[in-house]
């Protein structure tokens, strides 16, 4: 077995705040002496927000998801990073195919060490020591997660050793370990952090909860039921978590709100943030990691963004009008910021819709499409309550049958998007893939709950590209859903080589 070691830092504690959202970094720190107290705990774990927080604040990561039939990119300039993605013909050498793995590892190395020391915080409460823990056990699943939907086999770290010659893990080793963590974080973590002015802003958890780790874990055992483990005893458990979510929504905090408001600036503390990755400009000085790069990354360069992608045009075409694709796409764009100009997506330099759930933010001015920074404070959504919905009408056709809960959870998604109910009548199958549709037209665009990782437990990546329209640029790869043609991705090439086996060649 070829074996790796996954790059990561020592235990990062250069804070992006003390209130996760709004102090200075002052400090990079060794655990030498420094478990000791609830406040040495406390800093710990705002420290993992930092790290969590780089990774996902810029397209970089998400472009191992680009093999989706919803985005796309053009190869011009540094674009054709993205594109090679989009048209399955990434290599390991690919600039951005480091990014996530470089920051997952990192954040789970620092988890690593939190865990492997809290213990000696011998002056923190029962409570503060489970809380702590619960937040990295937590973390540190997430990561996981990610890292084996993109690249399947991989190392699988506990400890805060480096070691050049470890090996890969089975996928089923990661997910039961991602698993032990959840179960964890269930019972570490509290129902709400409504007493920590650090961990609740503004009326909603900062840091994961209860709620968070429920709904994770439900959304865990859905994909086991799925490729590559086809775990399909998986449903049950899938649809029993996420049951427990909904049904104590209101102790969690979490319901939909309204479609139209869902990516506005105003909305950036959600109640259907289950669990969320947030950012803050306004600090005293310049913090990257707290920052958000996602404000241009999906405009358009004819009003000045960086247009790192955009929307494919089948799937375009395909989604459902109304206030739902109204909030998901931009609709009408102003060349060179001049509104009197106003033309539609198939006038622009690429003639393709952009996606405008990240654009409305403090720097971005309405009337005329002005963007006045690179950086914003827009909230990342890793789970949004819809998802939870979403997994639970899935996971319940596909466990029990479909049945009148199920209908509901699909159709509570559906009100809130403009349109009908569901179909009824529907059998298991032909349920679990309006739910699998659903759920595309619902998280289309740069979002965690990628739709790339649907077609991947679905096993439906080539058929969703067969559908490409003409136009796009042709694929260079072919995906397959029978041999699993490029469902996950190659191993970064500077890891590769920490071991030797290329430098021997």
């Amino acid at each position: 077995m070829k074996k790796y070691i996954a790059m990561a830092g020592l235990l990062f504690l250069s804070f992006s705040c003390s209130d996760l959202l709004t102090e200075d970094p002052k400090a990079s720190l060794t655990t030498e002496g420094f478990y000791k107290t609830a406040s040495d705990l406390d800093l710990a774990t705002t420290g993992l927000y930092n790290l969590i927080g780089l990774t996902f604040n810029q397209t970089a990561g998400f472009a191992s998801t680009f093999g989706s039939d919803e985005m796309t990119s053009n190869r011009d300039g540094n674009k054709a990073s993205w594109s090679d993605f989009d048209t399955f013909q990434a290599t390991s050498s690919n600039n951005l195919l480091a990014f996530w793995w470089t920051n997952f590892y990192k954040t789970i190395k620092s988890c690593n060490v939190l865990l492997a020391n809290y213990t000696e915080a011998t002056d923190a409460t029962e409570t503060a020591l489970n809380n702590a823990a619960g937040q990295a056990y937590y973390l540190r699943a997430m990561s996981y997660f990610f890292l084996t939907r993109v690249w399947g086999e991989i190392p699988l770290v506990t400890d805060a050793s480096t070691n050049y010659t470890r090996e890969k893990a089975s996928v089923q080793d990661i997910y039961t370990q991602i698993i032990s963590d959840l179960q964890q974080a269930e019972t570490m973590l509290p129902d709400t952090w409504k007493n920590d002015s650090k961990r609740y802003q503004n009326g909603v958890n900062i840091a994961p909860t209860t709620g968070s780790a429920k709904a994770l874990l439900a959304n865990v055992y859905l994909t086991m039921a799925g490729w590559p483990l086809k775990q399909t005893d998986k449903y049950a458990l899938a649809a029993a978590k996420a049951k427990e979510v909904i049904d104590n929504k209101a102790t969690y905090g979490y319901s939909l709100v309204d479609i139209n408001i869902l990516w506005k600036k105003e909305n950036n503390f959600s109640s259907e943030t289950v669990y969320g990755i947030y950012y803050n400009t306004n600090i005293a000085e310049f913090v990257y990691p707290n920052t958000n790069m996602m404000i241009l990354a999906y405009s358009p360069s004819d009003e000045g963004a960086w247009g790192d992608a955009y929307g494919e045009l089948s799937f375009y075409k395909r989604f459902p009008s109304g206030a739902r694709k109204d909030a998901t796409y931009q609709m009408v764009y102003y060349p060179n910021n001049d509104p009197t100009k106003a033309i539609d997506y198939t006038e622009t330099t690429y003639k393709h819709p952009y996606f405008q759930k990240y654009r409305d933010d403090d720097a971005f001015n309405p009337t005329n499409h002005v963007t006045s920074n690179w950086i914003g404070s827009h909230t990342v959504p890793v789970i949004r309550y819809a998802e939870v919905l979403l997994t639970y009408a899935e996971a319940k056709a596909m466990a029990d049958g479909v049945d009148a809960t199920a209908y509901d959870a699909i159709n509570e998604v559906r009100t809130r998007a403009g349109l009908k109910n569901l179909t009824t009548g529907l059998s298991a199958e032909a349920f679990r893939d309006s739910v699998v549709v659903e759920r595309g037209w619902e998280f289309a665009g740069c979002e965690p709950a990628a739709r790339w990782f649907d077609l991947q437990r679905t096993e439906t990546v080539a058929k969703a590209n067969s559908n490409r329209d003409a136009s796009e640029t042709k694929l260079v790869g072919t995906p397959n859903d029978v041999t699993h043609a490029f469902y996950w991705a190659e191993i970064p090439i500077y890891d590769q080589l920490l071991d030797g086996t290329l430098v021997a060649q």
